[in-house]
């Protein structure tokens, strides 16, 4: 039975005139992104860049005072052991080098704390390479004596004045002097890879000289001047960038297309077939066998439908036929009594073979669909057992029935399906346990679940039709023989087990079925357990 598309599926489908990026769009755009990548990663880094001389300069400033501030405090009291350990703190925190300078050129300390390179440095040197930059102190030496650099001439000029009494590292008792002015600056290296910024302060009371240094080197920084020749190069590779993208595209494209056409086609088809060749020997490939295996899934689900239509049609065809019969005799003219009874009981029969078949059919319907719109509330299935078998006793006085269900054993479903599936295992196990058998109901809860076992001591299941005993319209229960006059079992409909495998499943257990030839069966239900 081949589903055709209709027009209300037709229509949910997405307008093929929709704006949205196709695939070949997104080719372009990857590699058009890939090309432009250089550009945008130096002009990304360029921010890194900005005002890097002025931030250093004012870290080199803010170093400066905190060493003038140290020394001050140190006092003469302090050994020489105890400043350099202060000027130590402060240059680590900054990450400098902080020299003390009499004006004499004598040099009394020197903390070099300055690292010269950062985690943006690290990054260049791993992407661009070593950067060939010298260290501040290769650099420093070429600077000639600290004290006849022009930024330390500059701050030594403004104590021209009177020259202040030489003192070291010590203030007078008369309180704090004023803060002196710092003079900042920034220098590169002949081959601009070093960038060293200075901050230069007097030591207040003293002829010392505070000399900091701060040096950055970034690896990306010979790219950043190389960028109007990447940019030039960018616009040169553009058009090779678009081409390779169009073919790339249409590489891509062209075999997903031709499957979408044969996949189509095979919508179409009355009886599609899953015969789709692979268009390529890669991931299209292995889509096209997932078509396959999509198209042959659904060819066993219409396989199965027809089989089920077939089924269906022949059990309601029997009763049917049963009653057109009745029908004509009756229409053929005047009958008498004893043939108007058994005519009567034949259209009873029938009837309600017909009754019961459609009622089973639409209840397995409901089951199978989940039973999304039925209400489900606490059910003991101990007590519902107990209620059950209680039917079966008056009618069935020749077959033992045995329950043992020890309550409470609550599970959250819907009573009626729930009663239909004990009620059709029973009714299965009393059809083929017959006159003199015996009939076992047991329920109980363990492990957070409820499980429900049904036993007779019938002939059992053969090893070959145990595992189609809950297909639909599969029954073994046969009509005519010398075995069904011994124990009254009645023609089944196939329905009863497929139902309970329905019920079951839609609240969310399980069925199995296990039997010995000759030693009867049992059908075993195991169901999530109401939480207490």
């Amino acid at each position: 039975m081949a589903v055709r598309p209709t027009t209300q599926t037709a229509a949910r489908a997405p307008p093929r005139n929709v704006l949205r990026p196709s695939l070949r769009t997104n080719v372009v755009a990857m590699v058009l992104a890939m090309l432009l990548m250089p550009q945008a990663i130096v002009i990304a880094w360029s921010a890194t860049e900005r005002d890097i001389a002025g931030k250093l300069q004012w870290s080199a400033k803010q170093t400066a005072n905190e060493a003038a501030e140290e020394i001050e405090r140190a006092g003469d009291a302090s050994s020489r052991e105890q400043i350099e350990d202060r000027l130590a703190e402060v240059a680590s925190r900054h990450t400098s080098r902080i020299r003390v300078v009499h004006a004499d050129g004598k040099e009394r300390f020197d903390v070099d704390r300055d690292k010269a390179t950062d985690i943006v440095h690290q990054v260049g040197t791993l992407f661009f390479g070593p950067d060939g930059a010298p260290s501040l102190r290769e650099y420093d030496e070429t600077l000639g004596p600290i004290p006849t650099r022009p930024e330390v001439l500059r701050v030594t000029h403004a104590d021209v004045a009177g020259p202040p009494p030489v003192r070291h590292y010590g203030i007078s008792s008369a309180g704090p002097p004023a803060d002196p002015d710092v003079d900042t600056g920034c220098r590169r290296s002949p081959a601009e890879k070093l960038l060293v910024c200075h901050a230069v302060r007097t030591v207040p009371g003293t002829n010392d000289v505070i000399y900091v240094q701060e040096s950055s080197r970034r690896a990306v920084r010979a790219l950043y001047d190389l960028r109007y020749q990447l940019l030039r190069l960018s616009l040169l590779m553009l058009p090779v960038a678009l081409l390779f993208s169009w073919w790339m595209g249409r590489r891509m494209v062209r075999p997903i297309e031709s499957l979408r056409e044969r996949v189509l086609e095979k919508a179409r088809d009355a009886n599609p077939r899953a015969d789709l060749d692979p268009v390529a020997t890669d991931e299209i490939d292995e889509l096209a066998g997932a078509f396959n295996d999509l198209l042959g899934s659904l060819d066993e689900k219409r396989r199965a439908n027809e089989a089920f239509v077939a089924d269906l049609v022949h059990e309601f065809k029997n009763p049917v036929a049963a009653i057109r019969a009745c029908a004509e005799s009756l229409d053929a003219g005047s009958v008498d009594e004893k043939r108007a009874a058994r005519l009567a009981k034949i259209l009873a029969d029938s009837s309600s073979r017909l009754d019961k078949l459609v009622s089973q059919f639409l209840e397995l319907a409901r089951a199978e669909a989940g039973m999304p719109n039925e209400v489900r509330a606490e059910v003991d299935l101990a007590a519902l057992a107990k209620g059950v078998v209680s039917t079966f006793e008056p009618r069935l006085p020749d077959t033992k029935f045995v329950v043992d269900a020890e309550g409470p054993a609550e599970v959250d479903g819907v009573e009626p399906r729930l009663d239909s599936l004990v009620r059709n295992l029973v009714d299965n196990a009393a059809a083929f346990a017959g006159d003199g058998g015996e009939v076992r109901v047991s329920v109980k809860r363990e492990d957070g679940r409820v499980e429900i076992e049904v036993s007779d001591t019938g002939p059992g299941i053969s090893e070959a039709d145990l595992p189609r005993v809950f297909e639909r319209f599969f029954t073994t229960r046969a009509v005519g023989d010398a075995e069904e006059k011994r124990t009254r079992r009645e023609k089944g409909t196939g329905l009863g087990l497929a139902l309970v495998k329905a019920v079951a499943e839609a609240h969310g257990g399980d069925v199995s079925a296990r039997s010995t030839r000759g030693a009867g069966a049992t059908f075993r239900v195991v169901l999530p357990a109401k939480a207490r």
